[in-house]
């Protein structure tokens, strides 16, 4: 699967080992999934503490060590909420072959996140 144009420009500003991660799990991935977010302003991340989308002010968002990616259904129209576990697993190899530590947020206790992925 390739990654989308929009899923491209979101991981603009993103660290170049876990934009290389992404773009190289897309290749591999037998199905697609999306890139919602990467770089996050400080702005942004107040307001999702505010919302209880989050609990910090010092996410790797804010600092592009940290993405957030959506597994979707094969016609990309809806997000497959059944491969997180399966995106992880695409998501740690290949970062493993790169040499490079993920912390997955699917696999936290308190507040867990299986969208997010980022820089150990």
């Amino acid at each position: 699967m390739e990654l989308s144009e929009l899923s491209k420009k979101r991981l603009e500003g993103v660290d170049e080992r876990l934009t290389a991660i992404v773009i190289e799990c897309a290749k591999r991935c037998p199905f697609p999934f999306n890139v919602s977010e990467g770089l996050r302003s400080e702005a942004k991340q107040r307001e999702y503490v505010r919302q209880g989308k989050s609990r910090t002010m010092k996410s790797k968002h804010l600092i592009g060590k940290a993405v957030d990616l959506y597994p979707l259904t094969m016609n990309r129209k809806a997000v497959d909420w059944t491969r997180f576990e399966d995106l992880a697993e695409v998501m740690f190899q290949v970062a493993s072959e790169m040499n490079v530590k993920l912390v997955w947020g699917g696999n936290w206790k308190t507040f867990v996140d299986k969208s997010h992925f980022e820089l150990k």
